[in-house]
């Protein structure tokens, strides 16, 4: 059984159901009482009509039913420039980048890459984004020279 006739076959149970239920008059129940007591004699409330206009189950020619917008199309995302311009392009790339340019740096200079990672907005080296890759290796490379 298909998606589609998945869904006409629920659609369909879900306005008969409610079809039915708006047909009847659903007296809430009695409280129990204890037999020796009165019970009180309450009136039943009007009936109610209400007109339910059936659903169609036409199917246009795209295979949606009648009067359904079409489903949503979904295209793949386009590949980000991840390293426009940067050496990697991927975060195990990134970190053996950062890495390796901390140790050629030294110590003092090296901890001025945090410096650039915060003008990224960015506080890890883990949350850095594919599409910060190249302002990130462009701002490391400009403590180097």
């Amino acid at each position: 059984m298909s998606l589609e006739s998945k869904i006409e076959a629920l659609t369909a149970a879900v306005v008969a159901l409610t079809a039915k239920l708006e047909s009847t008059n659903v007296a809430p129940a009695a409280p129990l009482v204890n037999p020796t007591q009165a019970v009180p004699t309450v009136a039943a409330p009007a009936p109610t009509t209400v007109t339910v206009a059936a659903a169609s189950n036409t199917v246009a020619v795209s295979g949606t039913p009648a009067g359904m917008p079409p489903p949503p199309s979904f295209q793949a995302p386009a590949p980000v420039a991840a390293s426009a311009g940067a050496p990697f392009s991927d975060p195990k790339g990134l970190i053996d980048y950062v890495m390796s340019s901390y140790k050629a740096l030294g110590p003092q200079k090296g901890a001025q890459i945090q410096t650039v990672l915060t003008g990224l907005g960015y506080g890890n080296i883990n949350d850095v984004k594919p599409e910060h890759y190249g302002a990130l290796f462009a701002g490391v490379e400009a403590l180097k020279g």
